[in-house]
């Protein structure tokens, strides 16, 4: 072990003998902290506290009484009341709070707002009487009806509970729909316009990405995912790398009390369907869960590629290509998703996930190219076609422990993680030519030529956090994460010999490299609060080594340095419903192996990428203002931002002889700057939000050349809305436009999205019928314009999303409960205090 990981090592044991030292022989809590104690109301944070009575002043035994925050309208926890009709809830967090108290016979009664603060920590809302209702026979529901968007001071939290535009679609229709994210035609997830952007599933990273990621994203049903996480501006507790900020998917794994699941059937239009279901058991010390989610998609694609050639900036053109491009594909998925989480006593938790997923991807596209020369005269025609074969699997794996002593204020949690992805791709190309006059195939023999890559990924890690109290407001946050990544990619290029009859290996084309990464990190965040301002502090470590070895030339590219991350934040509450924050971070995109691999690979016959193994990282500067407001109908958020990017990771397209040549280069800095604005309505029968993104994004690229600078104004607007027409049924409208704008090299085209869905509740609550139509403006696609001294390129492509869903779902199972936990049970993610621990 090095300097480093023994350092690291002996802090965390240091941090474990200092939660120990906190408690007695046998685990118990210390004298002063036990339930009356004199630190007993230190420990337990604040009480509400009442008594539920029906329309004759009689106690409700058993009525469920659910806490939730006036700030975002969040369930924060709940009790059920004692057959005296009492209840008491302990463990509340300094903030406001309304209660809604429900029983079966019973209409729900809402109390007024009851505010908790270190200097009256117990509110008590009286009585409340519950009038007489209908009562339902298939049984009383509590649910949690989030808000379909919360805002708190480190992120934004979209739930999905209200998509019904996304029925029967995948996880990057669920992203489309929040603001500021974007998914493109080939899966990258940006944020704000950069694609640098850390994408987490349930609050880990994910351990797929570029192209990868997309496939999974594309292969995930939309209804697996339960609320998306947005946070644009991490403290150092995260892991550093996407320089726009994290994008965390968090997957339904609730298990009610008992046993409870749910089924979802759908299908489209042009061979599309998808089915899915989900099962949850949950008695005493044991919950399990486990879902499984299948999908199968066809579509078409169109588009064009136009090429002029000059042999000086500002001459004629010498050259033209004209390229039409028509496709259609399909992909099949299947992916299972299952946690275990036994109580191993009043605070100790240990927890089990796995997830497979598993793909099928097929394409066919029929390239057709004209040459002509400068005066527009055709020199040639010829066809090329290309029939691509993609198939993965993905498993991951986690077995973490966690002991709370007190909820987000006292904690200790590790966790080991294994991941395996194993992708096989297989390209095959072939060309022939066409008659110039009747575009009728020539007699020839095609030239053919097949791609195969087989890529192996596996990373482990091992997680440790610890987070402990100095006092009221001051809480260290402290961790350790080693994480090790391989990766074996073989790419075997033949091609045809007519002469022999056989498959011929190129070796200039063929290679195989091995890729091997290792990060140790160590990070302190310091939490202090003072009166109505709360301030953090953090610095995270990072040594990484890597080695790249190309198998073929014997090549190697060792590269080992250390990065510091510092982050900071201060939020100032103006009052229970405003509040401004300030933050700033520093961030890291550690280039892939695919954009490393000098070797590259054919995109189709006339466009060919190839890697860059001297890319360096690059850092981020990242600064937000935000400004929060909660309003009795909605909240509202603005959010100016400024980023600094050096060394730059863009990509460049350069030409050299008939082909496009794509790779990856480090430019100098890249300035972003502008503002969000989010806004979030539920007014009655009305709900929804909107958002709009403007930015200008500045890159200097002196270090390579002066065109490859640019100067661009970003702006994007998203809108959706749902309208409740019945009560049982909802009708909803997403609209989403992102301008054109000006990038290295180019102007990239604008994008329209949209869609219109109707929900239809049946079978009483437990089920519904939605039909969803996408793209029904048949708008999505996108363009882009490549400008060049000596050439000029245009990329336009559509990609047939256009159709028709019709989903079913139905849940059945127990009623879930609220129970009253003790303060070391008590949820983490509802928690009031803007500075708790995510």
């Amino acid at each position: 072990m090095n300097v480093l990981g023994k350092t690291l090592a002996a802090a965390v044991a240091l941090a474990i003998a200092s939660g120990a030292s906190a408690q007695t022989p046998g685990g118990a809590p210390p004298a002063g902290m036990r339930p009356g104690g004199p630190g007993a109301a230190q420990q337990q944070g604040g009480t509400v506290r009442g008594t539920v009575l029906n329309p004759e002043g009689q106690p409700v035994n058993g009525g469920q009484v659910a806490v939730w925050s006036a700030a975002d309208s969040t369930l924060v926890t709940g009790a059920v009341a004692r057959p005296d009709g009492t209840f008491r809830i302990d463990g509340l967090r300094p903030g406001r709070y309304y209660l809604r108290v429900s029983a079966l016979g019973y209409s729900t009664a809402t109390t007024s707002v009851v505010a908790i603060t270190p200097q009256a920590r117990e509110a008590d809302v009286g009585t409340v009487r519950l009038a007489a209702g209908a009562v339902v026979l298939e049984g009383l529901t509590v649910t949690a009806e989030a808000a379909p968007a919360g805002f708190a001071p480190d992120r934004n939290t979209y739930s999905t509970r209200d998509m019904p535009a996304t029925a029967g679609g995948n996880a990057t229709d669920v992203l489309q729909n929040v603001p500021a994210v974007e998914v493109d035609q080939d899966g990258k997830v940006s944020l704000r316009g950069n694609q640098n952007v850390a994408v987490q599933i349930n609050g880990r990273p994910s351990p797929m990405t570029g192209d990868q990621l997309g496939n999974f994203l594309r292969q995930l049903p939309a209804n697996m995912v339960d609320r998306v996480e947005v946070i644009p501006n991490p403290s150092a507790r995260y892991e550093p790398e996407g320089m726009a900020g994290i994008i965390n998917i968090v997957l339904k794994q609730n298990a009610d009390l008992g046993l409870s699941g749910g089924v979802i059937l759908g299908g489209g239009t042009g061979g599309r369907y998808n089915g899915s279901g989900n099962l949850g058991w949950q008695a005493g010390d044991l919950t399990l869960f486990g879902s499984y989610g299948f999908r199968h998609d066809e579509r078409s694609s169109e588009g064009l590629n136009y090429l002029e050639r000059y042999t000086a900036a500002g001459s004629t053109p010498f050259s033209r290509l004209n390229q039409d491009i028509l496709g259609v594909g399909g992909m099949t998925s299947h992916i299972f998703n299952g946690s275990a989480d036994y109580k191993l006593t009043a605070r100790d938790v240990l927890s089990a996930t796995t997830m497979f997923s598993m793909g099928d991807h097929a394409n066919d596209t029929e390239n057709r190219y004209r040459e002509l020369d400068g005066a527009g005269a055709t020199l040639r025609n010829y066809v090329g076609e290309n029939r691509l074969g993609f198939n993965d699997l993905t498993m991951d794996g986690s077995l973490s422990w966690k002991r709370t002593i007190t909820p987000q204020r006292h904690e200790l949690s590790t966790e080991l993680r294994f991941n395996r992805g194993d992708n096989e791709i297989e390209n095959r190309f072939s060309e022939y030519p066409v008659n110039i006059d009747n575009n009728l195939p020539v007699e020839a023999d095609p030239a053919l030529q097949n791609l195969l890559t087989d890529a192996l990924n596996t990373t482990l890690s091992f997680q440790a956090d610890y987070t402990r109290p100095f006092g009221e407001r001051t809480k260290l946050e402290t961790g350790y994460k080693g994480t090790r990544r391989t990766l074996d990619n073989e790419l075997d290029v033949t091609e045809f010999d007519y002469g022999t009859d056989t498959w011929v290996n190129n070796a200039l084309r063929s290679n195989a490299f091995e890729y091997d990464e290792t990060v140790h990190a160590g990070y302190g965040v310091l939490n202090q609060g003072v009166g109505k301002v709360d301030l953090q502090a953090g610095l995270r470590v990072e040594r990484t080594d890597r080695e790249f070895f190309l198998e073929n030339t014997g090549e190697t590219y060792p590269k080992g340095y250390w990065s510091f991350f510092p982050s900071g934040l201060a939020s100032f509450s103006i009052d229970d419903q405003q509040q401004l924050r300030f933050s700033y971070s520093r961030r890291i995109q550690r280039p892939d192996t695919r954009i490393l691999n000098p070797f590259g690979f054919n995109e189709d016959q006339r466009n060919r990428f190839v890697g860059n193994p001297a890319l360096e990282p690059e850092y981020t500067h990242a600064l937000e203002l935000a400004y929060q407001r909660s309003l009795p109908f909605g909240s509202f958020q603005l959010t100016p931002f400024f980023r600094r990017t050096e060394n730059a990771i863009r990509r460049i397209r350069e030409f050299r002889a008939d082909t496009t040549i794509s790779t990856f280069a480090n430019l100098a800095t890249s300035d972003s700057y502008g503002a969000d604005a989010n806004a979030s309505v539920r007014m009655g029968k009305v709900s929804g939000f909107a958002s709009v993104s403007a930015f200008r994004q500045v890159t200097a690229a002196g270090n390579v050349g002066d065109n490859f600078s640019s100067d661009g104004i970003g702006w994007s607007a998203r809108v959706s809305g749902n309208v409740q027409l019945t009560p049982r049924l909802d009708v909803q409208g997403f609209l989403m436009y992102r301008a054109p704008m000006d990038v290295e090299q180019g102007r990239m085209g604008s994008f329209v999205m949209s869609t219109l869905a109707l929900r239809q509740k049946v079978m009483g609550e437990k089920g519904s019928l939605s039909l969803r139509v996408v793209d029904p403006l048949n708008r999505m696609g996108f363009s882009m314009e490549t400008n060049d001294p000596l050439y000029f390129q245009l990329n336009e492509r559509r990609f047939g999303a256009r159709a028709a869903y019709l989903t079913f779902s139905y849940n059945f199972g127990q009623t879930p409960r609220l129970r009253n936990r003790p303060p070391a049970e008590a949820p983490e993610a509802q928690s009031p205090n803007p500075m708790g621990t995510p």
